[in-house]
Parts: C-alpha cells; sequence; structure tokens
C-alpha cells in the first residue's frame, strides 16, 4: 500500500497492489502504466458492446479479456492515423480518440450494411412442421 499525498485533492490517493515483491518507489512507478492498459478495455466495453459479459466461465473470460484488448487497440491506432472527427457542430477542438472513432463508425454501421448486403437476394427459410429428431433430446425429469 502505497500513500500518495497530492495538494490538487482534499484526500490522499491510495495505491494497493497484491505484489508484495514490489517496493513502494516500484509501487508507484507502476501505477503510471495503469491507465494505458486501462483505456484499451474502457474503449472495447464501452463503444464495442462488451460492456455486459454473458458468460463467466474462465474461457469466456479471457476471451472477453483478449477481444477488447485487440478491439480497443485497434481503434486506438486507427484513431491515432486519422484525422481528428468531431462530435458535432459544437466541437471546434476535436482529437483523435479510439471513443470517437467508435462512435462515428456505429454512426456509420447502416451504410456498411447496406453496401455488404448489396446485390444479396433474400433467402427463404421454410418453417420445419415436424421436428421428429428433437424428441430424442429431451433432458430425463429431475427426481
Amino acid at each position: 500500500m502505497v500513500r500518495v499525498d497530492d495538494p490538487a485533492y482534499k484526500r490522499p490517493l491510495l495505491i494497493g497492489t497484491t505484489a508484495q515483491e514490489l517496493t513502494t518507489t516500484e509501487i508507484r512507478a507502476a501505477y503510471g502504466h495503469r491507465w494505458p492498459v486501462e483505456t484499451n478495455f474502457y474503449v472495447a466495453q464501452g463503444t464495442c458492446a462488451m460492456e455486459m459479459p454473458r458468460a463467466w466461465t474462465e474461457k469466456a473470460v479471457a476471451r472477453r479479456i483478449s477481444l477488447a484488448l485487440l478491439s480497443g487497440s485497434l481503434l486506438k491506432a486507427m484513431a491515432a492515423a486519422c484525422e481528428p472527427l468531431p462530435m458535432g457542430p459544437w466541437d471546434l477542438k476535436a482529437v483523435s480518440s479510439a471513443g470517437r472513432l467508435a462512435n462515428h463508425l456505429g454512426l456509420q454501421a447502416a451504410h456498411f450494411v447496406a453496401l455488404a448486403l448489396k446485390g444479396v437476394a433474400p433467402r427463404k427459410y421454410r418453417k420445419i412442421t415436424e421436428a421428429k429428431e428433437t424428441a430424442d433430446l429431451q433432458l430425463p425429469l429431475a427426481a
């Protein structure tokens, strides 16, 4: 546990970690590296519809974390290479950020869908009236 007294704040900042092998100086140095990693998760969860996990198994959580890091990193890299995107006419000093890029892509998603489906005929599915094979899938009644 490290206590940081900053005159800009009323209360001190307490930094805790489970890494007991680190010294106080190392903990304070490591804390500065925390924000860029958390930004990837924040961008991915907030802008890529990953804020509500649907599965809690170890494999599902690992996949979600991996996908969040990948999508957040890709959005940040693309935003760094693109020009700043204003959020509206009031945004006179636009900055490049992954959140703004994700918002812009979300607004343009309808155009992407129309382009992707151009020339594709809709499929007609027929309804299965007799599903004989599903009778074998019934679970036995609980005791």
